[in-house]
């Protein structure tokens, strides 16, 4: 019995929203009784709270170039597979899922889960051949909101019926025990600053920070109180700092890294915002909309999922500053309607998105498929 519910997680990262939410769901997993371990080729640049479930595969050697490397990792995970004999694999993103398809296909493993991010903005012809070719392998394929999993079935030519959606889930908030006043000040702000914030990964253009920069000026126009900051790190950091200085609002501009204990600097926020490009389903987003705050966001992936235009927040086009610009302008300006669309959010993800239910959600699609 033991060895039944043993589940072996392959993912080529573990960091950002997906680190995050895996660890939040394994959590929920071992206290149901099942053993896990995650095994992933990049060791985590965030501290991440694993614990000794994490492995680094396999130890880095001089040929480290394709297709060696890759042959190498997956002879290394056979032998993995053949000593652990997991129930069942579950992978994330392109190479842990070919590496389990693989497996899957060789006999190696019995049963194969695979999940799905994004709308595979990182994916070209090569992936998408590949993936076309063994789609038929995979025992069942998690997509984390109906529009990722339009775009896989398009894409992908899975079998619908072997698809399911997954929305993403956080914990239930509590409210931070650090007063509003000493965040800002850390931030460098005055109590009077109304502080529209923004949680992205600064290394992947598909985020659309340099929207959220384009379009300071419109807002501080109308209501200059208006401070911005963006939490997260990346190789865009110096671009959008040399954006806002040619825009002029370099002062309204805060690039405030990456920050572990992200639940302080939502209390003190006021808006919550993302300008993103593509989304499958944003673990930022949740947790902003869970800690009672309006958003605005652009209507692409998963967003028109989480987010009722109106009613917990608003849905802007992509890359339409003036649209973004606008309907910020409208909360900022009006602490009621802020206060009525944060607690209608704040309602919405208690209701539907909580990491109890969603955790509880994979692990009877496992039981089903043992």
């Amino acid at each position: 019995m033991a060895e039944r519910r043993r589940i072996l997680v392959l993912a080529d990262v573990v960091g950002g929203g997906t680190g995050k939410h895996l660890q939040s769901l394994i959590r929920h997993w071992i206290a149901s009784g099942w053993e896990v371990r995650v095994l992933t080729q990049n060791a985590p640049t965030e501290r991440m709270e694993f614990g000794d479930t994490l492995e680094v595969f396999p130890p880095r050697r001089g040929y480290e170039f394709y297709p060696l490397a890759q042959l190498r990792r997956l002879k290394w995970l056979r032998g993995y597979v053949r000593h652990y004999q997991p129930a069942l694999v579950h992978s994330y993103f392109f190479w842990s899922i070919m590496y389990g398809r693989a497996l899957k296909r060789s006999g190696a493993v019995s049963h194969l889960v695979e999940n799905r991010e994004d709308q595979g903005f990182g994916w070209g012809k090569h992936e998408y051949a590949l993936l076309r070719l063994t789609a038929t392998v995979p025992d069942h394929v998690i997509a984390v909101s109906e529009a990722v999993r339009t775009v896989a079935l398009e894409r992908e030519r899975l079998d619908p019926a072997r698809t399911s959606v997954i929305h993403n889930g956080v914990p239930a908030s509590a409210e931070p025990a650090v007063d509003r006043s000493d965040t800002v000040r850390l931030l460098g702000l005055d109590d009077g600053d109304l502080i529209v914030g923004m949680v992205s990964n600064l290394n992947r253009a598909v985020k659309g920070a340099r929207y959220f920069v384009e379009a300071i000026p419109q807002v501080v126009n109308q209501e200059p109180r208006a401070r911005f900051v963006i939490f997260g790190y990346g190789d865009e950091e110096a671009a959008l700092a040399d954006r806002a200085r040619e825009l002029g609002v370099e002062h309204h501009l805060i690039l405030a890294g990456y920050r572990e204990d992200m639940p302080r600097f939502y209390a003190a926020m006021d808006v919550s915002v993302l300008t993103s490009l593509t989304e499958g389903l944003s673990i930022a987003l949740l947790e902003s909309m869970s800690y009672g705050l309006p958003v605005v966001v652009t209507r692409v992936g998963g967003n028109p999922e989480l987010v009722l235009d109106g009613e917990t927040g608003f849905l802007v086009p992509p890359k339409d500053t003036a649209a973004f610009a606008e309907k910020l302008v409208c909360l900022l300006r009006d602490p009621e309607l802020r206060a009525r669309l944060g607690s209608a959010g704040r309602k919405r993800v208690d209701d539907e998105f909580r990491l109890t239910d969603v955790a509880a959600r994979y692990l009877r699609l496992y039981e089903r498929l043992l």
